[in-house]
């Protein structure tokens, strides 16, 4: 068994980079409604991760109370705005790993649909006939991933929601965009 002072490291060889989750498969939904999953981001060789243009958004819940609340990146609030400057693409993962709920996933400014262009879906690249620009707005289901690409056309406050299907509360992010 191992302690608090131990580590390993783990070594994967997997087949192609992108968009994956890690979560167990025993005694899987009380280990989800604990937190026990991640992200694992794969790169293709030689590329660095830039966590200034690359975002993952793992959306999960917090199975402690009677009813759980949608966390994302293991926070039911996003207190600090996320920035970004006009012109600037941004690469959005987006994961859902709650036990039962797919999620919407949308992007909005003013209350309006903003722009992205779809990647990857759970870890392979898009096909480019299917790589263009389509209203801010996605459904992901349980265990699926979901890449997009932002580029902010405009200054001001745009605002990323997370609203699961069932009655559970949701998630927003407010991103910053700046000339």
């Amino acid at each position: 068994m191992r302690t608090g002072a131990d580590s390993f490291v783990a070594h994967l060889s997997l087949p192609r980079a992108g968009t994956f989750i890690y979560h167990t498969h025993l005694g899987d939904m009380v280990q989800i409604a604990a937190g026990l999953y991640g992200a694992i981001v794969v790169l293709p060789p030689g590329e660095t991760f830039n966590p200034r243009r690359d975002h993952v958004f793992l959306a999960g819940v917090d199975g402690a109370d009677d009813v759980p609340y949608v966390r994302v990146n293991g926070d039911s609030t996003a207190t600090t705005p996320l920035e970004m400057r006009v012109g600037e693409t941004h690469r959005l993962r987006f994961i859902d790993i709650l036990p039962a709920n797919d999620m919407l996933v949308s992007l909005q400014r003013n209350g309006e649909p903003a722009e992205w262009v779809p990647l990857a879906k759970d870890g392979a690249d898009l096909p480019l006939a299917q790589r263009v620009p389509r209203a801010a707005h996605t459904r992901l289901a349980v265990g699926e991933t979901r890449d997009v690409l932002f580029t902010p056309p405009q200054a001001g406050e745009w605002v990323l929601r997370f609203t699961p299907s069932a009655k559970l509360p949701g998630w927003t992010q407010r991103i910053i965009v700046r000339p």
